[in-house]
């Protein structure tokens, strides 16, 4: 996939890597909402975003402790108790 293709919201819905990570329209437009994503034109009425954007604020999102959309895995060093 180009990561500089641009799509709608909800083209974003039907692309394997972003079902697969649950993000929806609903996502995309708080993201948006919020000023994590920012357009970069439109088709019509839809605002159009760029897939390698909505990949790393999903990416970011995840890592962030903040998404109940994926388990967060930390990994943190066992020391022995002396």
């Amino acid at each position: 996939m180009n990561l500089d293709a641009l799509i709608t919201a909800r083209e974003a819905e039907d692309y394997p890597a972003l079902k697969a990570a649950h993000v929806t329209r609903h996502l995309i437009y708080v993201w948006r909402a919020e000023g994590r994503l920012t357009t970069q034109g439109t088709r019509g009425r839809s605002p159009l975003y760029r897939f390698g954007d909505i990949l790393l604020v999903e990416r970011d999102t995840r890592r962030s402790g903040l998404s109940r959309r994926g388990p967060r895995q930390v990994e943190r060093s066992v020391v022995p108790a002396a």
